[in-house]
């Protein structure tokens, strides 16, 4: 199974061709940058790509059952947006609507020998009950269809997550590298095994067409032009080829691999080199990791005198709140306190004499 046609490198930018152009006649390949689509396959959110995976098999379907325009768009546009998400998901794309092709819409148990290259014994007899139930009533129910496509997925990506957990790997030592540790010299530190599989690893070069630049999106239709010339390009096979050839010529353009603080997951910061969190916005959160390392940062800043002076405006809050009588006090002791942590910051109010004034506590005691 050839996915990827060549690679062109275009400074820090990669280009893809792709061979399996079926899944949209005019769709030739997609232009990215080094290293960002490469950490985000090793961490994808699994749930969010999935709800990708589900507008791609609807749109699908919706297209074989009904091949007009209007289909084929909605199918394109859902193609267009996984490979934005991620270029390496795109195998699993491939793997997908091939597998959806050859079943729809007789879903017969013979049709399981057509999925034989692409899921193995355990993953086929997944399949085989899942047949069996949909023709248990003598015809094909959309919802029961779209149940066997998302198995489909659940199995593919899990495919994809043991083909990428060594480059994952890989990368997380790489991230463990000395500072001083640059470009290729940070292979140094891969486990002797890693090391000579990677040197081991060989891209053939060839002269074919330049792809030019992408119009208007990351992404760019077939379009006949006399602009076209002969250039070099790297001729891959696999994901897993491209990875690592994302993965070296990243690391030979000196790109920085880091361990993001909050979700210790590896990042190429795309602004500032120093930076210490990502961009993601991990599960569990509902902000980026960036905006979490800030108020972190924030507060390690605050001196211990800062911290003091917030805990007792809490528990003086606290006393308020089980006693309202206290509550006109507290609200004139508020606009005292801001006033004075101002002038405190700005060196105006001496730490001993801020500190004394918040911590006497008489006006609780009416």
């Amino acid at each position: 199974m050839q996915i990827f046609d060549a690679i062109y490198k275009k400074g820090n930018m990669l280009q893809c061709k792709f061979s399996d152009n079926f899944l949209h006649p005019n769709y030739l390949g997609t232009e990215f940058p080094l290293g960002q689509h490469l950490i985000t396959a090793i961490s994808y959110n699994k749930e969010y790509v999935k709800s990708l995976y589900s507008g791609l098999i609807k749109t699908y379907i919706s297209y074989l059952d009904n091949e007009t325009e209007k289909n084929f768009k909605k199918y394109e546009q859902a193609l267009f947006k996984i490979d934005d998400y991620c270029i390496y998901l795109h195998e699993v794309s491939y793997k997908l609507i091939t597998t959806i092709k050859a079943t729809h819409s007789r879903y017969s148990l013979s049709d399981c020998m057509d999925f034989i290259n692409v899921f193995d014994k355990n993953e086929i007899t997944i399949f085989t009950n899942q047949f069996a139930k949909i023709k248990k009533g003598g015809s094909v129910q959309p919802k029961e269809c779209l149940l066997l496509w998302d198995i489909a997925v659940e199995l593919l990506l899990n495919q994809f997550d043991s083909s990428t957990d060594m480059i994952k790997s890989d990368i997380s030592d790489i991230c463990n590298a000395p500072a001083t540790a640059t470009g290729l010299d940070r292979l140094a530190w891969l486990d002797e095994n890693r090391r000579i599989h990677f040197f081991d690893m060989n891209f053939p070069v060839r002269l074919s067409v330049d792809l030019g630049e992408a119009i208007d999106s990351k992404f760019f239709i077939t379009q006949k032009t006399d602009e076209e010339s002969i250039s070099y390009s790297i001729s891959l096979c696999t994901t897993e080829q491209l990875m690592y050839y994302d993965f070296s010529t990243s690391l030979e353009n000196n790109l920085p691999f880091k361990m993001c603080k909050n979700c210790n997951v590896p990042f190429i910061p795309k602004g500032r080199v120093d930076s210490l969190y990502c961009d993601r916005i991990m599960p569990g959160f509902k902000v980026k990791c960036s905006a979490i390392g800030a108020i972190n940062t924030y507060k390690n800043n605050q001196s211990d005198i800062e911290a003091n002076f917030y805990a007792a405006r809490k528990r003086y809050a606290t006393r308020v709140s089980r006693n309202p009588l206290l509550k006109p006090e507290f609200e004139v002791w508020k606009i005292k306190a801001k006033e004075k942590l101002t002038a405190y910051r700005e060196g105006n109010l001496p730490a001993d004499e801020f500190r004394n004034w918040f911590m006497d506590d008489e006006w609780t005691k009416i």
